[in-house]
């Protein structure tokens, strides 16, 4: 036992010289393990010493299966601590060992150790990992029996990823279970073979190399002595103190700012000139070399009516107008020159020519006989009548009466005349045509002059109730103008009659 703990502390300091581990990492391990029952036994002299020497064994046929799940954490940047876990067969000798050297038994059991790992780095993040690894464990057996022991393990990883090792591992461990039987001793001593997968989680990844930079010489494409980094016209030869860029009339102003780039002007004109000196630039002067007024494009005045419009733009060379009528007067100020007006005179609308409109229908009121009442120009300028009040004149033509072959009118009628004379204060625009119409009973002279008298008896009437007489008018046709068949007694009837026409004067 001494001379185990002496083998401990040796792994331990040698560790610290030449073995490495990532700091402040965890790693979770997952492996497969053999597990090889190797048992020294001693014989005891009549000394009462103890000479060792290992069992006979088959190593293969003796190995049995085991799983580890495990847990490590970097204390340091060579060292880990972890707590493996394994679970598995052992077989285990328990029968006089020099009766019956070979007899075994196998029994399940269930270990866990406290261990050190100590990882050989000899580079960051290098391919290949040695490391040793011991502590203390203890093994607990399907008979209940606790067995304490030391391991002493060696293995190495491969890492194949970011975080992903596989490895090997071969491990000693040393047993304190002794079995003594006459004079054999025995110890459950084991070897544990075991392959498997690390995660270590939060491994960094690895930093990729710095790019290797190679500088080359700046560039002057257009050989102007600036370098094309610092060159605001870097195909186009020019001067420093216009960060390369040209100024080819040598006005000051480099070309890109230059209205007149191959004449030289002034900063005022945008390196434009000013031959002039009318405050119009050249090129915006229509009469570069004389001067004259913005006005009139830099050029001269001749301005025969001195209305301040020049002649070529005026189009009333000798009649003073305005500059908005390009020279024309426009006398009644309707926003219409007096050459398009056809009303001259009178203020008007400009979408009627400068002509007024009164009563805004659209008619101009030389062409409205409504001038100051709306009406469509169909019916030229006057609101039209309505069809209610068209329906009472025709109604008044078949209701208005008189006495048999006389013009007196039966006072049945009254109401319908004087709705007649409604219509009249209603319509003051217009006239009435009052027609008076008999059959062709009796002899044509006496119907026509019944006919007029009955037609003057309606005129006379309206006028009664206040209808101008100068806007009427009666006549009698006689039986000339029939309007039904006269051979019946319906026909007739309908032929006697009075027509009232409303119309415009």
């Amino acid at each position: 036992m001494k001379h185990l703990l002496t083998l401990f502390f040796m792994i331990l300091f040698v560790g610290q010289m030449t073995f490495a581990q990532s700091e402040g990492n965890h790693a979770i391990t997952y492996k497969f393990v053999g597990v090889d029952t190797y048992s020294p036994y001693a014989n005891l002299s009549d000394a009462g010493e103890i000479g060792f020497k290992f069992a006979a064994r088959d190593a293969w046929d003796q190995m049995q299966p085991a799983v580890e799940v495990g847990y490590f954490y970097g204390v340091k940047d060579w060292l880990a601590i972890g707590a493996p876990f394994r679970m598995g067969k052992f077989r285990q000798r328990r029968d006089t060992l020099q009766s019956n050297p070979n007899a075994f038994s196998d029994v399940l059991f269930g270990s866990l150790d406290a261990r050190a790992k100590i990882s050989a780095v000899f580079k960051d993040r290098q391919k290949v990992i040695p490391y040793l690894s011991t502590g203390l464990g203890g093994m607990l057996f399907e008979s209940r029996e606790f067995d304490l022991q030391i391991p002493l393990q060696m293995g190495i990883d491969f890492r194949l990823a970011r975080g992903f090792y596989i490895g090997a591992a071969t491990e000693y461990r040393f047993s304190f279970d002794e079995i003594k039987d006459g004079d054999a001793l025995s110890f459950t001593n084991s070897l544990f073979h075991s392959v498997g997968f690390t995660f270590v989680l939060g491994e960094e990844a690895e930093t990729p190399p710095p790019p290797v930079i190679i500088e080359e010489e700046p560039e002057d494409t257009d050989g102007d002595g600036i370098v094309d980094e610092e060159d605001d016209c870097p195909e186009v030869a020019g001067l420093a103190a216009f960060n390369g860029c040209p100024d080819t009339d040598e006005d000051g102003i480099v070309d890109s700012e230059d209205d007149c780039p191959e004449v030289a002007g002034l900063e005022a004109f945008n390196g434009c000139p000013d031959t002039d000196s009318d405050g119009i630039a050249d090129n915006n002067d229509d009469c570069p070399e004389e001067a004259g007024p913005e006005s009139n494009n830099g050029c001269p005045l001749a301005d025969r009516d001195n209305d301040g419009v020049n002649d070529a733009d005026d189009n009333c060379p000798d009649t003073p107008g305005a500059a908005a009528f390009n020279g024309c007067p426009d006398t009644d100020g309707d926003g219409v020159a007096d050459k398009d007006d056809k009303c001259p005179s009178v203020p008007g609308k400009t979408n009627l020519s400068g002509c007024p409109d009164a009563d805004n229908d659209g008619v101009v009121d030389s062409a409205d006989k409504c001038p100051t009442k709306a009406g469509p120009a169909s019916n030229n300028g006057c609101p039209e009548i309505k069809e209610e009040d068209k329906a009472t004149l025709n109604f008044a033509m078949k209701s208005v009466e008189f006495e048999t072959g006389k013009n007196a009118i039966k006072t049945t009628s009254y109401k319908v005349l004087d709705d007649i004379a409604g219509l009249m204060a209603k319509y003051p625009d217009y006239s009435l045509s009052i027609g008076g119409h008999t059959d062709n009973v009796g002899a044509d002279a006496s119907n026509l002059a019944l006919s007029e008298k009955r037609a003057k008896a309606c005129f006379d009437y309206l006028v009664s109730k206040g209808v101008n007489p100068s806007r009427m008018s009666h006549a009698g046709y006689g039986e000339t103008q029939p309007i039904a068949d006269n051979s019946t007694k319906e026909g007739r009837q309908r032929n006697r009659r009075v027509e009232f026409r409303m119309f415009l004067r």
